[in-house]
This record gives structure tokens, sequence and C-alpha cells, in this order.
């Protein structure tokens, strides 16, 4: 069976990853400005982080870059240095569930939406050292459901609503839902009630 897996959120905790480049941001401006609080700095960089401002992590340092005159260049390796090595951003359940997959013969895919940088996005992967368990990883920065792809051939694991009933009006093999707790899409309505959910990979059999 062929599987395509979602990657932020659904095998990957994007929230944590974000909490770390925020705070690396934060601390290089209270390196050059001793004087500013941690808590309202990070805020600051929070709210900006997000499709109406800054939704690439290299976009926000330069931003502040010029605000705070920080060391650009210093803040970018360090940031290279973070997302090139970020496996424990993975969800505790992912590996087991991609070494079962594999062992079962199973030929897996990432598939994974970025509008903003696909760049940055193939770092990311690449930085949780799940590369080697995937037959191929397909970045894309239109939606899931229009790709050239036979969808009726796989199974397709997501946590986005609109993917996953994108996804279903394929004609796949079968569509699950991650609904991981904390996740802002895990409290979402769902239109397809034949889609289910799941918060752990631990729960959910294969095909």
């Amino acid at each position: 069976m062929k599987y395509y897996i979602d990657f932020d959120n659904t095998l990957y905790d994007t929230p944590k990853l974000i909490k770390a480049m925020l705070t690396l941001l934060t601390s290089a401006i209270l390196e050059k400005h001793s004087e500013k609080e941690f808590e309202e700095t990070y805020a600051e960089c929070k709210s900006l982080f997000n499709r109406e401002h800054f939704y690439n992590i290299y976009d926000l340092v330069d931003h502040f870059t010029h605000i705070y005159e920080l060391n650009q260049k210093e803040v970018v390796k360090d940031m290279n240095a973070l997302i090139a090595d970020t496996k424990e951003f993975l969800y505790p359940d992912t590996i087991p569930f991609l070494e079962r997959l594999k062992a079962e013969g199973h030929n897996l895919y990432i598939l994974s939406y970025c509008k903003e940088s696909l760049r940055y996005q193939s770092a990311k992967i690449s930085g949780s050292g799940i590369a080697d368990y995937f037959d191929a990883i397909y970045i894309t920065s239109v939606h899931k459901y229009t790709l050239d792809i036979k969808y009726e051939d796989g199974v397709f694991i997501d946590d986005n609503p609109a993917d996953l009933e994108g996804l279903y009006s394929k004609n796949p093999q079968k569509v699950i839902r991650m609904a991981r707790n904390g996740n802002k899409y895990s409290t979402m309505e769902l239109a397809i009630p034949e889609i289910k959910a799941y918060n752990s990979f631990d729960e959910l059999k294969t095909y």
C-alpha cells in the first residue's frame, strides 16, 4: 500500500519548533538590548510570525535585524543549526509507526503543503531525520488533492480538515485524520463522518 503522510502536526510537533525558533530570536535581541524583558520581546516576535505578517522565520529575522541592529549572519547561522537537527520535535510515536509501515512492506511518501518557502520546509523535513523512511517527499504549494498522483491507490493521513475533505473527494483507499492533542485543527468539525480521527499512531491499524 502507498501511504501519503502529512508532516507538520502529524509527524512533527511544529509548535515546539516555532517556540524554539522564537526563543532563539528573542535571546538574540536581548543580547543586544539587555534592558528588554524576555516575555515582552518573545510576545513581540510571536505576534508577527503568522500568515498576515512573516510566515518564514528568516524573513522575521530580517525584520528584527533592522529594528534592533542584530548581527544577522550570526542569528541566521544559529537558526540554521537549530533547524538542521530537530529530531526532538518528532512526536514520540512517529518513528515506531514509520518502522511498522516499512516492516510491513508499504511505500511511504511525505505529502506536505507549504505556500511560503519550499526550501524552509525541505530543511525542516531534513532536520527531523526521517527522510530515509520515505520513497519520495512531495512539498507542494497547491492543494494536496490537485496533484498528478493516483489517489485511488493511496492511504492519506493528515490533520487539516480542508485537506482531508479534498483528499476524500478523490476516492482514495483510506483517509485518516490525525487530531493531536493541542493541535489547532483537532477541535474543528469535519464534514465527512467516515473519516475517523486518531490522536496517536499507536491507535492506528495499517491496511
